[in-house]
């Protein structure tokens, strides 16, 4: 199995874990479901459902090509800090589920993910 992208954290897990290629599980079909900037903004309590949907519909009609945090910020519902924060939180998601087949595959621990994800955001701080 082949991860679908190969992306910085991906490649250090392969390196931290002498994983090849072939090793990295590969997202599942429902991988990311929950995942989306609406979807967090919701669950985390950053937006409403109507709030959600005005700007899906606004992005339908009129914004095509504007990401779905882009269009918060210009209506006002959130501001720019509010969707980088939520896009980190997007990204250490994908890290976690990546890691979560990881010790599900016996190719690490709970404790090992959690050293590597402390040590990866370490090295990678902006």
């Amino acid at each position: 199995m082949i991860a679908a992208t190969c992306d910085p954290f991906t490649e250090f897990l392969q390196t931290q874990l002498g994983l090849e290629e072939g090793e990295v599980p590969v997202p599942g079909e429902w991988a990311n479901v929950g995942n989306t900037t609406g979807a967090l903004a919701l669950r985390l309590g950053l937006l409403s459902v109507e709030q959600i949907d005005h700007i899906l519909e606004s992005q339908e009609t009129n914004g095509h090509g504007k990401f779905f945090g882009e269009i918060a910020v210009e209506l006002g519902f959130a501001d720019q800090d509010q969707i980088e924060r939520l896009l980190q939180i997007q990204r250490l998601n994908r890290q976690l589920e990546l890691g979560e087949q990881l010790v599900l595959s016996g190719r690490t621990d709970l404790n090992g993910l959690l050293g590597n994800l402390q040590q990866f955001h370490m090295q990678n701080q902006k």
